[in-house]
């Protein structure tokens, strides 16, 4: 027994919207970024490689650098350990400051240049 035309379209149309609300729903969920300190990272970066972390600690080193992704701030996030950080957009990071910063941790970070045991915060976070 085939169903009237009109009746797939509005069961398609509700299954698409239900599909459409568990997606919300999970973004907007999501998962936290958990909290691990620059020496954590730095003494097991493997661990944390492609997830997002929220890291606090002394900022060291300050620079600025133009990226194909736009004007970067580099630093270094510090405990006992530190971390590289890199962060695209605007930042009010001062040398010997504490900084909280949540980004994706990369084992290893760049195209041109490879930097180890990055933490990406702002831009793009693709690969």
């Amino acid at each position: 027994m085939n169903s009237h035309p009109s009746l797939r379209r509005v069961a398609g149309a509700l299954t698409q919207g239900a599909l459409l609300v568990a997606l919300a729903s999970s973004m907007a969920c999501g998962h936290s970024a958990q909290t691990v300190a620059p020496s954590g990272l730095s003494a097991d970066p493997s661990t944390y490689d492609g997830q997002d972390v929220t890291v606090s600690g002394t900022a060291k080193s300050l620079g600025t650098r133009q990226t194909r992704r736009g004007t970067a701030t580099t630093y270094q996030l510090c405990d006992t350990a530190c971390s590289n950080v890199i962060q695209f957009g605007s930042t009010s990071v001062a040398e010997g400051g504490s900084v909280t910063v949540t980004g994706r941790f990369r084992a290893s970070f760049g195209r041109q240049t490879t930097i180890k045991d990055v933490l990406v915060v702002g831009g793009r976070q693709g690969p």
